[in-house]
């Protein structure tokens, strides 16, 4: 799964920006700048806050903060995470695979591996030190628009410390899930090598189960 991860920094967004430009993929709304409360450049991003997403639409990219998870229907509790097997047949997300798929771009994400009866924090980044590009999924609702992070079946590093990992995406493998080029079966058979550090320097935290 994934349930926390890094907000974009200034430079960040930026080198999106940039990113999308060599692409020639055109932002036709963008609504970041230097004031953009939501962003909290560098901060983890937890559910239920916003953050920065790329929506794909007739016209263009849409580059905007948009709320983390799906509130249930019962109105309790979010859904943070979908899984790439079952979105096709998922009545929650079947219907937003032609029309709500998104990316989510992050610093890096945060893992918690299972050691007896406490967990042992993570964070996960690109072994090269580039943005990560998660796959996702949104949805329009009278709140607003919110987003779900597609997860698949753990493997390399990241398989020793949890059985779920986002969809992470590289550059080509973004525009092909946007344009709706990629099927959510190839989702399955997509790697990414990653660089898994325990937050052992003051920044970690250990979580007690009872």
């Amino acid at each position: 799964m994934c349930g926390r991860y890094t907000a974009l920094t200034e430079n960040e967004i930026i080198e999106v920006r940039e990113i999308l430009k060599n692409m020639s993929l055109r932002i036709v709304r963008d609504e970041f700048s230097d004031d953009d409360e939501a962003l909290r450049p560098g901060d983890e991003v937890r559910p239920t806050e916003r953050a920065p997403v790329l929506i794909k639409n007739s016209e263009g990219l849409s580059f905007e903060s948009i709320k983390w998870g799906f509130k249930k229907w019962r109105g309790t509790g979010e859904i943070i995470n979908a899984r790439c097997e079952t979105i096709k047949t998922a009545a929650t997300f079947s219907g937003l695979i032609e029309a709500g798929r998104c990316v989510v771009p992050a610093g890096e994400f945060f893992e918690w591996e299972r050691l007896g009866k406490e967990k042992r924090k993570h964070f996960v980044k690109d072994k090269n030190g580039n943005i990560l590009f998660m796959a996702g999924l949104y949805r329009n609702t009278e709140d607003g628009r919110e987003f779900v992070i597609i997860t698949k079946k753990a493997t390399g590093e990241m398989e020793k410390i949890h059985d779920r990992v986002p969809v992470l995406l590289r550059l080509d493998q973004m525009e092909a899930w946007l344009n709706g080029k990629m099927s959510p079966d190839d989702l399955e058979d997509l790697d990414f090598d990653v660089a898994v550090t325990p937050c052992d320097n003051g920044e970690g935290e250990q979580m007690r189960f009872f």
